[in-house]
C-alpha cells in the first residue's frame, strides 16, 4: 500500500529511473521510518488482505 503511493511519487520525479532503483529507494525509505508511521500502512494491507480471501475464498 505504502509503495504503491510512494512509486508513483518517485516515478512523476523521475520517469526516466529504472524499476530496479526504484524498489531499492523504497526499501530503504521503508526501513527508515517508525513503526508508528508504518503501521496504518500495515493495518490497510491486512484490511485488503482479508477483502481479498473474502471476496475469491478459493484463489
Amino acid at each position: 500500500v505504502w509503495s504503491k503511493i510512494e512509486r508513483r511519487k518517485i516515478m512523476e520525479q523521475s520517469p526516466d529511473m529504472h524499476n530496479t532503483e526504484i524498489s531499492k529507494r523504497l526499501g530503504k525509505h521503508w526501513k527508515m521510518l517508525k513503526d508508528s508511521e508504518k503501521i496504518p500502512f500495515i493495518r490497510e494491507a491486512e484490511r485488503l488482505r482479508l477483502k481479498h480471501m473474502t471476496d475469491y475464498p478459493d484463489y
